[in-house]
């Protein structure tokens, strides 16, 4: 029973220190996407993006382990118990999805694909300094990269591109972004101590905690709220099973209290929301 603990409290640690709930989040993103805009969704899809985000987020945590100890301890212990592997994993994870792209899709799905791996490592390398100059860069710039996700799907599988599509990808992607990009703000909340050390002008550490969580809670509800409403019934966009996402208001308060009682799960919780997303449309198709 102790070995089984054991195993599991290693896979735990995996999933949420080694990037995979981001990773899984957005091929969450993807499926959901497919519903809604009515694209047949294959599980490759689902892979490559997975290895899409996994990549730079390992890359990330690797890279900045060192940094990343003043605020997540945890994180980076768990981390150091493959330090040295680390280099072999990324390689191997970045072949394999250069791989898949290759074998399961066309040229400028492969093109885009390989855009977003190198603009996902460069955002550790180069863009992130940015922030010390731009501010929120770091936020938005996480956040674009959820928000291309329709784009990617569209092009993967070469679907045919009408004028009302863009409209319906636009507004989604505007959507996405706007949770992705509330989302990076919350998460940054637990990173101040090391972002003020790199002088990286966040929103937390320009308002502060407080501020940062007032802004959180009625922005978040805002969007939230109305976006589906606007998009489901009064433009009669998106089918009425995206009203279900407004059930994510309550969860992100839950985390944000979370978060404000130093429970670092709160965090954890919050980054996971996109997988949420899958779940409540899966529900909203059955009862509305």
């Amino acid at each position: 029973m102790s070995n089984f603990r054991k195993a599991l409290k290693l896979i735990l640690n995996e999933f949420i220190y080694g990037g995979h709930i981001q990773s899984f989040g957005a091929a969450s993103v993807v499926f959901v996407s497919g519903i809604l805009l009515k694209i047949q969704i294959t599980w490759d899809i689902l892979f490559i993006m997975y290895l899409l985000f996994y990549t730079p987020y390992l890359y990330n945590r690797f890279k900045e382990i060192k940094i990343d100890y003043l605020t997540n301890p945890q994180r980076t212990k768990y981390l150091k118990t493959y330090i040295y592997q680390a280099p072999l994993i990324i390689y191997f994870a970045s072949f394999t999805l250069i791989g898949s792209l290759i074998y399961f899709s066309n040229f400028k799905a492969l093109i885009f694909g390989l855009l977003l791996l190198i603009f996902g490592i460069f955002y550790t390398v180069f863009f992130k300094k940015v922030t010390k100059k731009i501010y929120v860069f770091k936020n938005i710039y996480v956040s674009i990269f959820f928000a291309l996700l329709p784009f990617f799907l569209v092009v993967y599988y070469s679907f045919p591109l009408t004028s009302y599509l863009m409209l319906n990808i636009l507004l989604l992607s505007l959507f996405i972004f706007l949770k992705a990009f509330l989302t990076q703000i919350f998460l940054d909340i637990k990173d101040i101590k090391s972002d003020k050390k790199e002088r990286l002008r966040t929103f937390p550490v320009i308002m502060g905690k407080e501020k940062t969580f007032m802004f959180l809670s009625i922005f978040n509800f805002i969007v939230t709220i109305t976006v589906p409403i606007v998009l489901s019934l009064y433009l009669n966009i998106f089918p009425k099973s995206i009203l279900m996402l407004i059930f994510t208001v309550p969860f992100s308060f839950y985390c944000y209290n979370l978060a404000k009682r130093k429970n670092y799960f709160g965090y954890i919780f919050q980054s996971g929301e996109f997988l949420l997303w899958l779940f409540l449309i899966f529900i909203g198709k059955i009862i509305l």
